[in-house]
């Protein structure tokens, strides 16, 4: 009850649905994901654990990155968040968690702030994940701030693999399935010209999505290889 009235108090509003669907919650998430920005620091200097973690080992960076609080990311990494903390779930970093929910702008300070581009699972890269997006905001990002574009993730995925299979193979967030993804081969292809399918299940698939769907573009892309 306490925290509700400190909450209450800095002018956060909270649905108390919200804080009870995860488990006991770390209040500082709670805050940093609304991006309240200016709470953030009262919070920390009242105590509050700027790494914390909530029931599944998510950061208050995590739930920032999450919801894009920019702001709020701000205030927490310049008070010493960890941009490459892993989760106890599936041991992402804030920028795969930001990826997840299509959150360029937090993506872009995460990288800008340190975070390792290539910070992988054992299943897939940020790069992997985002080339599952036929939005190549967030590729561009990535490569640019150096991800390796030739990393390979479960069953010899690859990020070239994941964006010509239109986001089918995806762990993404609600994947746009059924489309086909030019921009995003095109940001690889560019930034790498002699990059290619794999000679893997993950690359055959990948190949069979772009044919299922009618992808011409992205087809006669990767066969300029």
């Amino acid at each position: 009850m306490r925290r509700f009235m400190l909450l209450a108090g800095m002018g956060v509003g909270l649905v108390a649905a919200d804080a009870c669907s995860a488990g006991p919650p770390v209040l500082l998430a709670l805050v940093a994901a609304r991006n309240a920005a200016a709470t953030v620091p009262q919070l920390i200097e009242a105590g509050h654990d700027v790494d914390g973690r909530d029931a599944r080992g998510a950061t208050p960076l995590m739930a920032a990155a999450r919801t894009g609080a920019v702001e709020a990311m701000i205030a927490l990494l310049d008070a010493g968040a960890d941009p490459d903390a892993r989760d106890g779930f599936n041991h992402w970093t804030p920028l795969l968690h930001a990826i997840h929910k299509r959150q360029a702008g937090a993506v872009g300070l995460l990288l800008e702030r340190g975070a390792d581009p290539n910070a992988r699972t054992e299943s897939l890269t940020p790069l992997i994940m985002a080339a599952a997006d036929r939005d190549a905001t967030i590729v561009r990002l990535l490569l640019a701030h150096g991800a390796d574009a030739r990393a390979r993730g479960a069953g010899g995925a690859t990020a070239l693999s994941q964006a010509v299979s239109g986001g089918a193979l995806s762990d993404i967030d609600l994947p746009l399935l059924g489309g086909c993804h030019p921009e995003t081969v095109r940001a690889l292809k560019e930034h790498d010209p002699g990059l290619d399918l794999p000679d893997t299940v993950a690359g055959w698939n990948a190949l069979w999505w772009a044919k299922f769907h009618g992808c011409r573009e992205v087809i006669d892309l990767v066969r300029r290889s």
